[in-house]
C-alpha cells in the first residue's frame, strides 16, 4: 500500500467551540423518514460495492426498522430530569439504565414481523429464524450485552438483529427531545443523548456549513466536534486524513497517539451521503486503515466480530464487521483497497 503523507492543517487552526449560534446538539425529526433514507442509500450502494447481498440485507433491515417506528415503545422521558440531565452533561435517555422489559420484546417481534416477509436470503433468513426462537429473557440479555458492547457474548449472527431493534426504540425516543437540545452546551466524545458511540463523524452543510458534528451509532443525534483533534484520546498533536483519494467522501481521521481513527464524510462531495449507510458502504476503507496499524473508535450496530484486527476481508455477508474499538472480520465492499494519506479538512 502507498501512502503519502501531507501536512496542511494544524488542531489549533480549526479546533475550538463555534462563536455563532451553530446548533451543538441536533437529534432526530422522524425517525420513519430517517430509516427511509437510510433504506434509499443502501440500495443505492449496494450495486457499487463487491458484496452487494450485505447492502441489500442492510437495505431490508433500514426498511423494516421504518416499518416498526409508528408501534415502537418510547422510552420514558421526564423533561425536567431531561432538562437538568442535558445540562450537566448527563444523557437523559442513558444506555446504562435502560430495563430491557416489555417494550423491547414488543419492538424486537415488531421488526421480526416485519423482515419475515421482506425476502432475505437464506443465510440471514435462518439467522431470523433463530432470532425469533429466542425468548423475551435471553434476547433482552444480549441487547443489554450488546448495548455494553460486550459483544463477545452476543453472536454475530443476531447482532444487525439487536442492533437494528435497539436503534428503533432509542431513535424514536430521542425525536421527543428536540425543544432541549439548546441546553446541551458541552463537548461529548459519547452521544450527549444516550451514552452511546458515534458511528462517524460528518462535516455538514445548510445552517450548519463546515461543521463537524459526531453520528450517534444508536440514536441518531448529532453533537458538535471540533475538527482536527481526535475524538478518542483529545490529544492536542495535528492528526491525519487517509483515504481512497484526496477526493474521497468519506475519510479516516487517524491518530498516531492513540492509534484509533474515525470516519470523516464530507456532506458537500456528496449530498447524498448518510452516515450509517455510507460506513457500511465503506469497509474497504476500514481494512486498509487496519492494514496501516489504526485501530477503529466508531461503532455500526449492524455487526459485531469480536477483537480480530487481521483486516482479512474473506468474510461471508452476514459477518461484516467492526466493534467499538476494533477491526474485525468484515465483507471487502468498498470501491477500491488503497488508502492515501490527506492531511487536511
Amino acid at each position: 500500500m502507498t501512502v503519502s503523507a501531507v501536512k496542511i492543517l494544524q488542531p489549533g487552526e480549526i479546533s475550538g467551540m463555534p462563536a455563532d449560534d451553530t446548533p451543538l446538539l441536533v437529534v432526530p425529526q422522524n425517525a420513519k423518514l430517517l430509516f427511509e433514507d437510510r433504506a434509499r442509500r443502501l440500495e443505492q450502494l449496494a450495486p457499487e460495492v463487491e458484496m452487494p447481498d450485505w447492502l441489500r440485507f442492510c437495505a431490508m433491515l433500514a426498511r423494516a426498522q421504518a416499518t416498526c417506528v409508528p408501534g415502537v415503545e418510547a422510552l420514558p422521558i421526564d423533561e425536567n430530569a431531561a432538562r437538568e440531565s442535558l445540562r450537566h452533561g448527563l444523557p437523559p435517555l442513558s444506555i446504562t439504565t435502560w430495563p430491557a422489559g416489555a417494550g423491547w420484546d414488543a419492538a424486537r417481534q415488531a421488526l421480526i414481523d416485519a423482515l419475515v416477509g421482506a425476502g432475505l436470503q437464506a443465510q440471514p433468513g435462518a439467522a431470523l429464524a433463530r432470532w425469533r426462537e429466542a425468548s423475551a429473557e435471553s434476547s433482552a440479555a444480549l441487547a443489554r450485552d450488546f448495548l455494553a458492547a460486550n459483544e463477545h457474548a452476543v453472536p454475530p449472527e443476531f447482532a444487525p438483529f439487536i442492533g437494528a431493534t435497539l436503534q428503533v426504540i432509542w431513535t424514536a425516543s430521542a425525536v421527543r427531545l428536540e425543544p432541549l437540545t439548546s441546553v446541551y452546551k458541552g463537548e461529548n466524545a459519547l452521544c450527549p443523548i444516550c451514552g452511546s458511540h458515534p458511528v462517524a463523524s460528518a462535516v455538514r452543510t445548510g445552517n450548519r456549513d463546515s461543521h463537524r458534528y459526531l453520528v450517534c451509532s444508536l440514536c441518531a443525534s448529532e453533537w458538535y466536534a471540533p475538527r482536527a483533534r481526535c475524538t478518542n484520546c483529545d490529544t492536542p498533536k495535528e492528526v491525519s486524513l487517509l483515504g481512497l483519494t484526496r477526493e474521497s467522501a468519506v475519510q479516516g481521521e487517524c491518530c498516531d497517539d492513540c492509534h484509533g481513527y474515525i470516519k470523516l464524510m464530507v456532506q458537500s462531495r456528496d449530498p447524498q451521503l448518510e452516515v450509517v449507510a455510507d460506513d457500511l458502504g465503506t469497509i474497504t476503507l476500514d481494512l486498509a486503515l487496519a492494514r496501516e496499524g489504526y485501530q477503529r473508535t466508531g461503532r455500526n450496530l449492524f455487526f459485531t466480530g469480536g477483537n480480530d484486527t487481521s483486516g482479512d476481508a474473506d468474510r461471508d455477508s452476514g459477518n461484516a464487521a467492526g466493534n467499538n474499538g476494533n477491526i474485525s472480520s468484515g465483507s471487502d465492499s468498498g470501491r477500491g483497497s488503497d488508502a492515501r494519506r490527506n492531511q487536511g479538512h
